[in-house]
């Protein structure tokens, strides 16, 4: 936990530096390291092209479609922890309960079973990349991770404490020089599913997207802006402009292979 905090008062430190190059005209995104980011956003594609997207076609078309439910339903109650710490620090009492109450519903089958959904009570992610902008953080500069693809400098940080507020990773045998790492391999096999899974899901959306797209890598960074922002305002418009800065293409979309929810499945957040 000393560690998690730690990493959290870096990461916001290194947001608050950035906040000012990152206030560009609504709808823009600040990219000053463009070309490094294409060069990972290739190698990101080149990884699609010959192993991730042969493997989601492979696995949509051999594994029936409620086996592939149970899968997404399973990756999903295994985020409710770490959905739930992040309610909880932007002090959204409701969703709290929302998630709580989810996986309680679905702990019976260990969540392959999703009846909190055949209750009326939906899933929705929440991160601490959106914990950090509801309380001001900035998207800083457009980054592309290898293997994650597109995120941003206050995602990135985000990323690293939601790590550390995961609690499979302090369940099991942990240490990786006893050549048995436990809690790694778990990890490791979870987000393979996960991406596989993900891709599967947006198999056609994201094939179209790359063949109709004049600029994919600038049409991915513009998607990506779009889902970030309509997920941070819970789907409200911004500054009462009656828009939430989306235009709905792809909505839940997020390339290089990062799990989340099913296409158009979500409903917005309150």
């Amino acid at each position: 936990m000393r560690r998690m905090l730690m990493t959290t008062v870096v990461a916001t430190g290194l947001l608050g530096g950035c906040t000012g190059q990152g206030e560009l005209e609504q709808g823009a995104v600040y990219d000053p390291i463009e070309p490094a980011n294409r060069m990972v956003f290739a190698v990101n594609e080149t990884l699609d092209t010959f192993v991730l997207q042969p493997s989601a076609f492979m696995y949509k078309e051999t594994i029936p479609d409620p086996v592939r439910d149970m899968v997404f339903s399973f990756l999903n109650w295994l985020k409710s922890p770490v959905i739930l710490a992040n309610n909880v620090f932007q002090g959204d009492w409701k969703g709290a309960e929302v998630t709580a109450s989810r996986f309680v519903a679905n702990a019976p089958f260990f969540g392959f079973v999703d009846n909190a959904t055949g209750l009326g009570v939906v899933h929705r992610d929440e991160d601490f990349g959106q914990t950090l902008a509801v309380y001001g953080a900035s998207d800083g500069p457009y980054i592309v991770l290898p293997l994650l693809g597109p995120s941003n400098l206050r995602d990135t940080a985000g990323l690293v404490v939601d790590h550390f507020l995961d609690p499979i990773n302090y369940i099991g045998n942990g240490d990786p020089f006893d050549g048995n790492d436990d809690r790694a391999a778990f990890q490791i096999g979870r987000r393979v599913v996960g991406a596989v899974d993900f891709r599967a899901r947006n198999y056609e959306a994201i094939n179209d997207l790359k063949r109709t797209s004049v600029d994919y890598y600038a049409r991915v960074r513009t998607i990506y802006k779009q889902r970030r922002d309509g997920q941070i305002t819970n789907g409200t418009p911004k500054n009462g402009t009656g828009s939430t800065g989306s235009t709905g293409e792809f909505e839940e979309y997020v390339p290089g292979g990062q799990p989340a929810e099913r296409a158009g499945a979500s409903a917005p957040k309150s």
